[in-house]
């Protein structure tokens, strides 16, 4: 990358206080404008689970101690009168005519539109490369995912002076108060900052569609298929390792076999104050249960705090070191190990082979299987090759356990849903018992069409063969037949559109 031009990322404008006041045991407090962000914000969540949730509300309250100068407890505050205004506004959305909520919609896509064109790009080597995220998160409460031991807690949102851009030296400085401008050519985002919460850094980065984030992902597939053509070595080199007399290697290999048997991630790649999830190195004593059968029971939450919880057979050897691993340990079964033993182990076989490029081989084997079970035309509509698509994807879910935390309004929106499916099943059945009593009256009209267009070239067949039966009569007698003669070709003629019609109404 030579040079990298772009306007800064969009931050949200700070919070304007409204003068709003809560009562802390029983005093009222008129809150400054941080504050009453705060207290809005758990206000929003006032009647749902998460309010009834320990942990989230003291977190949260914790958090608010420190704003509001004084300790307060889950409890200690009366959020009413702000819970109040909520729903007043809430009501008053709701209760807009339906052309404003069109207007207003309008107006939000219309700035939307606006901030991407001006935030939403970025000129590397003169190329407009799409940015995949460019507004910077605002101040909220952080949610988390599962059993988070963070939930609740209030995640501060990045200012212009906690932000570092990456630009060219050539480029124009963006409008704003930024931490630092810097030049890393060789680095794919445009601009980052610390999160407040977690201290991580985070990042605005090119889109996936993006050149960058493209060849990225060749490498990872390029990866997976160099990984497929060697796979059957490196099963026999973590096999041979599953009986080492080395101790760790035969850790090593047996969380390797864990990781390919089971297509679960290698487990050590999260911080100290994430959620007690594990992976295939972090696996402790009471994530297994080793059955008779010469099965394993396995119970744990992976990333992000999906449960993986399944049976399933395993060699005698695995079984006999995850047994040996138990009993000489007082929790973690493969103490000592970590990712990067994992792929030192695995760059032995095959170089540059690490425990992801497991799951991503086992996932494209996943999609190609099933797109090759359900083909697609080219001619197809866009609709049914999407479906597909999403299907092939959603093998890929299930191999590598990907699984979307259920809202919490879930169950409400299923009912509502379900309820709009009935009103629509009513509806079309009436609109099909309206469709069939028209069909059977076009229907009727249709053979009453007929029958009276049969008639007509019935009665006119009968009327030609009378004046044909006369037109003799005169021939015989030496009669003019010039007028006779008239009236048959014209009655033939009425006789063939007729038959015509007929024709058409029955094609």
């Amino acid at each position: 990358m030579e040079t990298l031009h772009h306007n800064g990322v969009l931050v949200p404008p700070r919070y304007e206080g409204k003068g709003l006041k809560v009562k802390v045991k029983d005093k009222e407090v008129r809150l400054t404008a941080e504050q009453e962000e705060m207290a809005v914000a758990w206000a929003k969540k006032v009647g749902t689970p998460y309010v009834e949730d320990t942990v989230f509300a003291k977190n949260f309250h914790k958090d608010f101690s420190k704003k509001m100068g004084i300790e307060v407890k889950p409890g200690d505050v009366d959020y009413s009168e702000i819970v109040a205004l909520v729903e007043q506004e809430r009501e008053w959305k709701n209760s807009l005519p339906r052309e404003e909520k069109r207007r207003l919609a309008a107006e939000r896509k219309t700035v939307r539109e606006a901030n991407k064109k001006k935030y939403g790009y970025a000129w590397v080597d003169g190329e407009k490369t799409e940015l995949a995220n460019y507004v910077v998160e605002p101040s909220s409460i952080f949610m988390g995912r599962g059993k988070h031991p963070m939930r609740g807690s209030w995640k501060e949102g990045p200012r212009e002076e906690d932000v570092i851009l990456n630009l060219s030296p050539d480029a124009p400085r963006p409008e704003g108060n930024w931490k630092e401008i810097v030049w890393e050519p060789e680095a794919i985002w445009v601009a980052r900052w610390q999160d407040k919460l977690s201290g991580k850094m985070k990042y605005v980065w090119f889109s996936d569609s993006s050149s960058f984030k493209q060849k990225k992902e060749i490498e990872k597939f390029d990866k997976a298929k160099e990984f497929q053509q060697n796979l059957p070595r490196v099963k026999r080199h973590i096999l041979q390792n599953l009986d080492s007399e080395d101790l760790k290697r035969r850790k090593i290999a047996t969380v390797c076999y864990l990781i390919d048997k089971l297509k679960i991630r290698v487990g050590d790649e999260k911080d100290p104050d994430e959620a007690d999830t594990v992976g295939a190195s972090t696996l402790r004593k009471e994530h297994i249960k080793i059955n008779g059968d010469g099965t394993v029971s396995f119970n744990f939450l992976g990333k992000d705090s999906v449960p993986h919880i399944f049976t399933t057979k395993l060699p005698d050897n695995v079984i006999r070191n995850l047994k040996e691993f138990s009993a000489n340990s007082e929790s973690a079964l493969f103490n000592g190990v970590r990712s990067s033993h994992v792929s030192e182990f695995l760059d032995e076989v095959m170089t540059g082979l690490s425990a992801k490029v497991f799951r991503t081989l086992y996932a494209s084997d996943a999609v190609q299987t099933k797109l090759d079970k359900t083909p697609v035309e080219p001619e197809d509509p866009e609709y049914v090759k999407k479906f597909v698509a999403k299907m092939a994807n959603l093998e890929a879910a299930k191999v590598c356990n990907h699984k979307r935390t259920i809202p919490k309004r879930w169950k409400a929106s299923l009912e509502k849903k379900k309820e709009r499916i009935n009103v629509l099943k009513e509806r079309a059945k009436k609109a099909q018992t309206k469709i069939e009593r028209k069909m059977v009256e076009q229907d009727k009209r249709y053979r009453m069409r007929i029958k009276k267009q049969e008639d007509k070239l019935k009665a006119a067949e009968e009327q030609l063969e009378e004046l044909k039966r006369k037109l003799e009569e005169r021939k015989k007698q030496g009669k003019s037949v010039k007028a006779l003669t008239k009236r048959v070709k014209s009655k033939s003629k009425v006789i063939a559109r007729t038959k015509q019609r007929i024709k058409d109404y029955k094609a």
